[in-house]
């Protein structure tokens, strides 16, 4: 089992986490750019047990406790998948993508155009930059590369 210190320079490694100190000397890490309100990654990492709680909303909440996997018995690389995937998740909006999601579209032609997602809507690109069009779901951006050939 890995030691308080031993998890905090884990955590620490992550440049995107801040450290925040709170209750009990216990220690949060905060990822400032999380897409959604949620932005403790880790909570309650604990100068005696060594244990802290990792952010797992990806899951289904009865796998969790409180949106959280505890970390008290895991190794460092199970550590890091875990850190991993909450940033991964953390950093995709309410809507499910990541800000600057892009899919190229293609026609017949070999013509090219980019949907981009920015967030809370959806631009069509054309390859010089311009815009060309907005929507604001992306079933409806889909729906005009469609109607004007262009294909995933």
């Amino acid at each position: 089992m890995l030691s308080f210190d031993e998890k905090k320079q884990i955590f620490d490694s992550f440049e995107e986490l801040t450290l925040t100190k709170v209750s009990l000397g216990r220690l949060n890490y905060h990822f400032e750019g999380s897409a959604v309100p949620k932005t403790i990654v880790i909570k309650y990492l604990h100068p005696k047990s060594g244990n802290a709680f990792v952010y797992a909303g990806y899951l289904p909440k009865e796998e969790t406790k409180e949106g959280y996997l505890s970390v008290h018995d895991l190794e460092e690389t199970a550590i890091r998948e875990l850190v991993v995937k909450a940033l991964d998740f953390l950093k995709k909006t309410e809507d499910g993508y990541v800000e600057g999601y892009e899919e190229v579209w293609r026609d017949d032609h070999h013509d090219q155009l980019i949907l981009r997602y920015s967030q809370p809507i959806w631009l069509i690109v054309m390859t010089t930059g311009s815009v060309e069009a907005v929507f604001k779901t992306k079933e409806a951006a889909k729906s005009y590369l469609n109607d004007e050939g262009f294909f995933e």
